[in-house]
């Protein structure tokens, strides 16, 4: 769905995943290798709102996962510090919910490494705005 030329197939591939997500309930550790890689590929969508959409797949996905997230937690830093300079307001909107979320998640866990994070954010900090 990911790959799909139609924006409609993106967004509903989407949708299927945050459902399949909350679904999972529990059990959702052994499928975050193949829940989080293609919504995290859709962060960097020409369609503002399958950008949208990405983010909030990826907000149920983090609501299930909590902490098992954490092994994403760069890759993810990543995309949403691109997200918060996206030109449409929904999208930002929907990045900084997830934002607050994942906030949460890393003030609960005890196992977040925060000299990986440093790194990353020093990279973030200096960056320009990919839009």
């Amino acid at each position: 769905f990911a790959m799909s030329p139609n924006p409609n197939s993106r967004k509903g591939g989407l949708i299927g995943l945050a459902a399949t997500a909350i679904a999972l309930g529990k059990h959702i550790n052994d499928y975050l290798p193949e829940l989080v890689p293609p919504v995290m590929a859709c962060f960097s969508d020409q369609d503002s709102r399958v950008r949208y959409y990405a983010c909030e797949a990826l907000y149920n996905i983090a609501k299930v996962s909590r902490s098992r997230l954490l092994s994403f937690f760069n890759r993810i830093f990543d995309g949403l510090s691109r997200l918060a300079a996206d030109p449409d307001p929904n999208v930002k909107n929907g990045a900084d919910l997830l934002d607050r979320l994942l906030k949460d998640v890393v003030s609960e866990s005890n196992s977040f490494d925060l000299e990986a994070f440093m790194d990353l954010l020093r990279e973030r900090i200096y960056g320009k705005n990919p839009f």
